[in-house]
């Protein structure tokens, strides 16, 4: 038996071997604009925020456009592991109008159990009063639908922020505003919902936030191993994370201390804890942060992260290595931002920066791909050979296969 174990000690350190630290961030795609500001023209979209791997194993994104008036409103798009990106749906403005009726600036997408796309535009709609929509397409750009329409007053939520598929087959996912008008802290627009979407089209608020006893704004959701579905408030009042089943039944779990709220989405780890990041507006610093399914919360490390004001950091991905990964819009050396790793106890692993050329302000978040190489977005920065570069689809490899 010692002479077996032996004999495969090399392969095992081979096996090893093969996967490097990972040292760097390479650029898989660049968004080209012909100038930046109003007039630019940007054929495949700008500011790509948010990917996913599909069933397929090809990957799909959303860009959320140059937001200038008239001009591409974001797209829809699918990119093959080379690099070959193919526009899927563009989002464009009715000439007579000037609304963009399937609503603009997409910024998250999902593989629904049907096989279809599914997103959210966080804005616009069909009238001035619009907020965004939910959308589905199939991945040959085909069969477009806008299944939800949004408004700043509308009880049904407005400006959708998140969608996450789930395992009952149904869509899930939170508007950040909207659904209750009865608080006055959130700007008179609502104060954010939960909702859930089947395949068919069907829409239900399952919980609208009032804005005092279970706060306000969440900023996605996600399903733990229990079922149930746990989020986390991103208002600079006071945030609080939060548990709410598939029938709508809330539970508030923690309650931020006061002027403190999330930055991310949470993730649940193979511990069984969830895992995220919270910001006391005053503070240079961030706190990483677990929770359990009941509630027991605990500060584990304070990351100092220059001007990592909200929005400023991507939702946590547990990969291969065990660790959490993620990319953040500030910080590093150049202060264009970084991917980062970091244990379940708090140890920051590896940071890799971000310096303009190859990308900057990632918020979207990481995926892993079934190889093993992390794939994300930055919304701006990236090298082009003429024009500006506005955000690249970029990748970290080196961890081992799923």
């Amino acid at each position: 038996p010692m002479k077996t174990i032996l004999n495969l000690l090399p392969g095992v350190c081979l096996a090893m071997a093969a996967y490097a630290q990972p040292s760097s961030i390479h650029d898989v795609f660049t968004f080209p604009c012909s100038t930046s500001g109003p007039g630019a023209n940007c054929p495949e979209g700008a500011k790509p925020d948010g990917i996913i791997q599909a069933s397929d194993g090809n990957f799909y994104g959303v860009s959320e456009g140059p937001l200038v008036y008239g001009g591409n409103g974001g797209t829809i798009f699918k990119i093959t592991a080379s690099g070959q990106l193919t526009v899927l749906y563009t989002f464009t403005a009715d000439r007579t109008t000037g609304f963009y009726d399937h609503g603009q600036a997409p910024v998250t997408i999902v593989e629904g159990s049907d096989g279809l796309l599914y997103g959210a535009a966080s804005i616009g709609g069909t009238t001035s009063a619009s907020s965004g929509t939910l959308w589905r397409i199939h991945k040959d750009g085909t069969g477009f639908q806008v299944l939800q329409r949004y408004c700043t007053s509308c009880a049904t939520g407005s400006f959708p922020n998140y969608i996450m598929a789930a395992s009952d087959g149904n869509l899930y996912g939170t508007t950040g505003y909207g659904g209750s008008f009865t608080a006055t802290v959130c700007q008179g627009l609502g104060c954010g919902v939960v909702f859930r979407l089947t395949t068919g089209g069907a829409y239900t608020v399952l919980h609208a936030f009032n804005g005092t006893t279970d706060t306000y704004n969440p900023d996605g959701i996600t399903q733990a191993s229990d079922g149930n579905f746990y989020g986390a408030t991103s208002n600079e009042g006071t945030g609080a994370i939060f548990r709410i089943t598939s029938s709508g039944a809330f539970t508030i779990l923690h309650t931020f201390p006061t002027s403190t709220y999330s930055l991310a989405p949470l993730t649940q780890a193979s511990n069984g804890l969830l895992y995220g990041f919270s910001h006391l507006v005053s503070a240079g610093t961030i706190e990483f942060f677990s929770c359990s399914l009941t509630g027991s919360f605990q500060n584990i490390n304070q990351i100092t992260q220059p001007l990592f004001k909200q929005f400023g950091v991507g939702k946590l991905l547990q990969a291969t290595d065990g660790n959490l990964w993620t990319s953040t819009a500030y910080g590093g050396t150049s202060n264009f931002g970084r991917v980062f790793s970091i244990t379940l106890s708090g140890t920051i692993l590896d940071s890799i920066n971000f310096s303009g050329t190859n990308g900057g302000f990632a918020t979207g978040g990481l995926i892993q791909a079934t190889d093993g190489t992390l794939w994300g977005t930055t919304t701006q920065r990236g090298t082009v050979s003429s024009g500006v570069a506005e955000g690249v689809i970029f990748t970290v490899s080196g961890l081992p296969p799923k």
